[in-house]
């Protein structure tokens, strides 16, 4: 989630310094879903079966997420 100022500064922002920083506080989010789900199997959760396939899904969704929006970054210089 972004902070108080990070929202604000995101409402300021126009054209491509909105969309870097866009981009850079959705990876944020995404990488903390990932982090979510690494630890939840370190707790020793996620044993059954949907919560498993669930957890699976996150983490790989939110990774092939990650890599575009970093990819638009690039793009964006």
């Amino acid at each position: 989630m972004l902070t108080e100022p990070e929202l604000q500064s995101l409402e300021a922002a126009k054209g491509a310094a909105f969309d870097r920083a866009f981009l850079r506080g959705m990876i944020r989010h995404h990488r903390g879903a990932v982090t979510m789900v690494n630890d939840l199997y370190a707790a020793g959760g996620g044993a059954e079966s949907a919560a498993d396939g669930f957890a699976r899904h996150v983490d790989s969704d939110q990774g092939i997420e990650i890599a575009r929006m970093e990819r638009l970054l690039v793009d964006l210089g």
